[in-house]
């Protein structure tokens, strides 16, 4: 997605999704933080699936 297409968007969901929780927190908190660094904020807890063979999470985002 071009940057100039985010600058339109009031709200985004960031996702990850691994085998290991740990890891797919890992790469959700990099996700974040690297929106969180170009004006996005979190919007409400972190969401958590598990399927039984991989963990997802995903994260709401919205701009400031």
């Amino acid at each position: 997605m071009a940057e100039s297409d985010e600058q339109e968007m009031r709200y985004i969901i960031v996702r990850s999704a691994s085998s290991v929780l740990a890891s797919a927190s890992n790469k959700l908190s990099t996700w974040v933080s690297l929106k969180m660094d170009t004006g996005w904020t979190p919007h409400g807890p972190p969401q958590i699936h598990n399927d039984g063979e991989k963990f997802y999470m995903i994260q709401a985002m919205k701009k400031l």
